[in-house]
């Protein structure tokens, strides 16, 4: 379900990108904004294939990357110069293995293109298990290394990348200023909580945010 800020992440690392390329969580929804096919290949990339859990638009594969069968993985161990994987993992069951299996997938000079959600509401598409900060990102991933300045926080809603700081400056918004009285404080926070959106249209208690990372092969 690519946006525009998974697209702009995508460009701005255009050059560590190398055919053949897998998408992990390529099916395509027709609420999707973007598309990863169209997009890579506008980019002048030609081998592009797409494994998901679910049959549909954009899936070569159909299998659980979490419990890829063998004759799948002797065929691509090792394949892949780079592996997309974004808003993907939150879906899995067990992302630890789902990760183990996209390293074994990847070229042993491989990229990952990596992003999934820091805070987001409950969803099932598929279904809706995790949450990720940046460190987690290198837990998954203890065999690549990150770049930890091309990291970034993903606000969705204003199609924006920002560099990760600490805490997150999305975040402060939603916590009392300085100069603020907490009573001017507890009323901006029920101001913005019912009446910006409306009360039947409740918004979430955090902004969405995703966390970006690349990552190479050690």
């Amino acid at each position: 379900m690519p946006n525009y800020n998974h697209i702009k992440y995508i460009r701005d690392n255009v050059r560590y990108i190398q055919d053949p390329i897998l998408i992990v969580g390529s099916n395509e929804y027709e609420f999707d904004q973007y598309n990863f096919f169209t997009e890579l290949k506008s980019m002048d990339f030609k081998t592009i294939i797409g494994i998901d859990i679910q049959i549909g638009e954009g899936v070569d594969i159909q299998a659980d990357i979490c419990n890829i069968s063998k004759e799948i993985y002797n065929k691509y161990v090792g394949y892949f110069n780079t592996v997309v994987c974004m808003q993907t993992l939150y879906a899995v069951q067990n992302p630890f293995i789902a990760s183990q299996n996209i390293e074994k997938l990847m070229s042993t000079d491989g990229v990952l293109l990596f992003s999934d959600v820091f805070s987001h509401r409950i969803h099932r598409i598929p279904k809706d298990y995790w949450r990720f900060t940046y460190d987690a990102h290198k837990i998954l991933f203890p065999n690549l290394k990150f770049d930890d300045k091309k990291a970034k926080i993903g606000i969705t809603r204003e199609n924006k990348l920002i560099n990760i700081n600490f805490p997150h400056p999305e975040l402060n918004k939603y916590k009392q200023q300085e100069d603020e009285s907490f009573i001017g404080y507890i009323i901006r926070k029920i101001h913005r909580k019912l009446f910006t959106v409306g009360l039947l249209n409740l918004p979430r208690l955090l902004p969405e945010l995703s966390i970006f990372s690349i990552a190479f092969k050690k």
